[in-house]
């Protein structure tokens, strides 16, 4: 028995998740998870517009298209309905308020509420299920991430760990939604947390990755909107043009940014009067798709007919303009959800409308490189409303499987991010990543102290606990050590996972032996009003340490300390500042 007790207690101080390797593990969990979490999004948002339209077409504008005009004003009137009723709900019975996904990540400390948040996930399923003309990926990100802070809270992840633990299930939750398993994580690392470094980029690349697998395993994973063949034949006038296209398209993605910032403050008014509102913002749309059903949705059934070359020039100049008024109308009157996929169609119309502009100037393009420009002008209108050059790089390129348009969407892309910066525009995520307390990961490196980022833990013992209890909070949970403290929360000292395992080989008899018989006092502690930069200094001293406790100047015990936790608030936060100065 001791013989198995020993070996158990070794293989579980082997596989350790609090260390630099359970990152990747929970990484892993985080994508797999994501994956079902936007499968049942999907299937969801499919009944909600099967029950309303009874239509088995399974989207959005072909079931539009199949049934009567008054049933397309009805669906969108009562889903507008009911969404408004259950946002009213979250914001008069729910205290907490619902904090988005990004400005956890962003300025945050990983913490989102579970009811306030899933409420507003449901009224995002209605709105997008009804047909409203709105995206989907942002409520169902933000319904991944939920879960993931709950999680994360849940098993008492630090700080530092459980942001990226988040941000591994929002990258893993846009692989899953846009079959991009790159764009996924490059989204959340260049758009969400702001900092492009390999240590926060890797685990993000794991958790997207095993996103996309998770959905190869269960559902078709092929690109939404492949295109290989779309091309642009490359000289300098070509080159000249990609330019044009990318300052015209940045142009246009400032307009649309003014215009959906206009709108939310003209129309989002007084919380009680939200249902009436979307109800009307249904009516308006419903009324529109009568006539084009295109319209309704995200843009998606827009963006194929672009890239299969079902639209003549006139027809979707108009969607442009019925589009933009749909989305805006939506977003402006309060609805939940994403301006990801509606911008791309935007994007999308302007470059389909420059390659047509360039043919009645007698430039001689071929349907190919129309489609080449269409995927340009989609790549460089959402390089600035996202201000995010390579993601949209990377995600028009795993959308379309177009590689052969590399070079000029390199042109168009930096052409628009540009733009951007000569007129200052910000992100249309600017205001969800801005909001809310800010925590250490928005304060300047050389103010961030110790006890901003450190884990509480429970696994402390007193110093009379018999051996057996220690060795199982050991088998428990494989930490570097655990703590004694007195009844009146004093440190004493701590109990080292080799110690422990030593004892076990040796013939002591183990019921004799307590905590005061194998505790060290010679560790090093932390004080929780330590900056971070000696906290780092004081793990640099003592390279055998992997975690340290946190003791007041009284002696009073307020948490421990893991070193890749430290190191990797460390990197976020030095990053950061380094941009910011």
């Amino acid at each position: 028995m001791r013989w198995l007790v020993r070996t158990v207690f070794y293989l579980r101080g082997r596989f350790n998740l609090r260390g630099r390797a359970g990152l990747y593990f929970y990484a892993i969990l985080a994508g797999a998870f994501a994956a079902l979490v936007a499968m049942c999004f999907q299937a969801a948002t499919k009944w909600i517009l099967f029950a309303l339209t009874s239509s088995g077409a399974g989207r959005i504008v072909a079931s539009f298209a199949e049934v009567e005009p008054w049933r397309r004003v009805m669906s969108l009137s009562i889903g507008g309905l009911v969404a408004g009723l259950i946002l009213l709900y979250a914001s008069k019975k729910i205290r907490n308020r619902a904090t988005p996904y990004m400005e956890a990540l962003s300025i945050g400390d990983g913490y989102i509420p579970v009811r306030a948040n899933l409420l507003r996930s449901l009224a995002a399923i209605v709105t997008i299920g009804s047909g409203a003309s709105i995206g989907r990926e942002g409520p169902l990100v933000q319904t991944a991430a939920v879960f993931a802070s709950a999680f994360g809270r849940r098993i008492r992840m630090s700080m530092p760990r459980l942001r990226l633990f988040i941000a591994c299930a929002a990258s893993g939750a846009l692989a899953a939604v846009f079959h991009t398993p790159l764009a996924g994580g490059l989204f959340v690392c260049e758009i969400v947390i702001g900092v492009m470094a390999i240590d926060m980029l890797a685990p993000l690349l794991v958790a997207s990755c095993a996103s996309y697998l998770t959905m190869m395993a269960l559902v078709d994973t092929s690109p939404l909107y492949e295109f290989a063949a779309a091309h642009i034949d490359m000289d300098l006038s070509m080159a000249a043009y990609a330019a044009i296209l990318g300052i015209c398209a940045s142009l246009l993605a400032n307009l649309w940014l003014i215009l959906l910032s206009k709108m939310r403050s003209a129309l989002n008014g007084k919380a009680e009067w939200l249902p009436l509102r979307l109800v009307a913002a249904g009516v308006g749309v419903g009324i529109i798709s009568v006539w084009y059903p295109e319209v309704v949705g995200n843009g998606a059934h827009i963006i194929r007919g672009i890239v299969s070359m079902n639209f003549t020039p006139d027809t979707i100049l108009l969607l442009l303009f019925l589009k933009v008024f749909s989305v805006a109308l939506f977003f402006g009157m309060g609805a939940v959800g994403g301006v990801l996929t509606p911008s791309l169609t935007i994007g999308g119309i302007s470059g389909f409308l420059f390659a047509h502009v360039l043919l009645a100037m007698g430039v001689p393009l071929g349907e190919e490189e129309i489609i080449g420009f269409s995927l340009l002008g989609m790549a460089s209108f959402f390089t600035t409303a996202a201000a995010a050059p390579v993601t949209s790089l990377i995600l028009v390129i795993e959308f379309t499987m177009a590689g052969r348009l590399i070079f000029p969407l390199i042109i168009g892309v930096l052409a628009s991010y540009g733009m951007s910066k000569v007129l200052a525009t910000k992100s249309m995520y600017a205001a969800s990543a801005a909001k809310g307390i800010k925590t250490a990961f928005n304060m300047p490196l050389k103010d961030v102290k110790i006890g901003d980022i450190f884990r509480k833990t429970s696994d402390t013992v007193s110093s009379t606990t018999l051996f057996a209890q220690i060795a199982k909070i050991f088998i428990k949970k494989p930490e570097y050590a655990v703590y004694v403290v007195s009844r009146s929360g004093r440190y004493a000292g701590a109990i080292l996972q080799r110690d422990v395992l030593g004892f076990m080989r040796s013939n002591v008899l183990l019921g004799n032996v307590i905590a005061d018989d194998i505790m060290r006092t010679d560790i090093p502690a932390l004080r929780p009003e330590m900056s971070l930069l000696e906290g780092i200094g004081v793990f640099a001293e003592h390279m055998e340490c992997e975690s340290l406790p946190i003791v007041s100047k009284d002696k009073k015990f307020y948490g421990v300390v893991n070193r890749s936790d430290i190191f990797m608030g460390f990197n976020e936060i030095a990053m950061r500042d380094k941009l910011l100065v």
